[in-house]
């Protein structure tokens, strides 16, 4: 499953833009994407296409395709309206529910389920409160700054159409401002979210000993802060048979640092268990002893 987002650059008519301008807003805006798509499902990888427009525009298409066999639509969309968002007229109007289902609903073409619109919005709205990509949008708008001949800056899930919405070039340096945030805060950051997780090795003494986990294909250690579990686990109370393979669903937070552009991983917690499951082991069969 994939999901088309076009980001759409109006220029002036009969000029091209700066092919390094171009690039570095490409790449902004591929870390605008990423940003989100990391935030709401972290198991999503995004390629990013390019594909010119007609004459006076330029639309860098962007596919949201899923790194697993099977993701929810509604995530895939999610995801493309919190981008398309930060691109609208004003930002503040659409931190409503209300306001978000109409954006939806007109671009989408009533091809949802009004459950899932609301859903949708839901979510969208509550990322676009919590300033969810902010700096990476700045960053996009910082960069097609540089080149005169973009005259506006637009997004749509609709690749073979124009913008609804096209954000005009004098806007384009009050919302920069976001990508020279310097303050501490936009460089830390902490997820949490339900895993299935791997155990390796677990840690049989109280304290805050990290456990060893593995989660698609990468190890890592994590401190448990469920003390029902393992207080319940320490006691006997909780049976874990020591066999490979064994497999915990849990609450998993995880805190990052920006280091030079790039999120780093800090430390991991385990702040709640809600089950483990064991390898399923094939019994041997009572054969009767053979004649010979």
């Amino acid at each position: 499953m994939a999901q088309s987002l076009t980001l759409y650059l109006d220029l002036e008519e009969g000029e091209k833009p700066d092919l390094a301008t171009v690039a570095r807003a490409a790449l902004a805006f591929d870390a605008v994407v990423k940003e989100v798509a990391f935030i709401i499902d972290p198991s999503l990888s995004i390629r990013l296409e390019l594909k010119s427009g007609t004459e006076g525009s330029l639309k860098l298409n962007s596919l949201l395709k899923a790194a697993k066999d099977r993701v929810d639509r509604s995530t895939l969309l999610t995801i493309a309206f919190i981008v398309l968002g930060w691109f609208a007229n004003d930002v503040r109007s659409l931190v409503t529910q209300g306001a978000i289902e109409s954006l939806i609903n007109s671009e989408q073409n009533h091809q949802l389920s009004d459950e899932e619109v609301q859903r949708i919005a839901e979510q969208v709205a509550r990322a676009l409160n919590g300033k969810v990509a902010k700096n990476e949008v700045g960053k996009v708008y910082e960069e097609l700054q540089r080149d005169q001949r973009i005259t506006g800056v637009g997004v749509t899930t609709n690749p073979d159409k124009k913008p609804r919405v096209i954000v005009p070039r004098a806007e384009f340096d009050i919302r920069s401002e976001a990508a020279t945030e310097t303050d501490e805060a936009s460089k830390k950051r902490t997820r949490t979210t339900t895993e299935t997780v791997t155990l390796i090795s677990p840690v049989l003494v109280p304290g805050g000993r990290k456990w060893r986990f593995s989660a698609g294909g990468i190890e890592f250690g994590a401190s448990v802060k469920d003390e029902d579990f393992q207080r319940s686990l320490l006691s006997g109370q909780q049976p874990v048979a020591m066999v490979a393979g064994i497999t915990m669903s849990v609450t998993l937070q995880t805190k990052e640092e920006n280091t030079d552009g790039v999120w780093v991983v800090k430390e991991r917690n385990i702040l709640k268990v809600h089950g483990t499951k064991a390898v399923p082991v094939q019994g041997s069969l009572a054969l009767p002893p053979s004649e010979d």
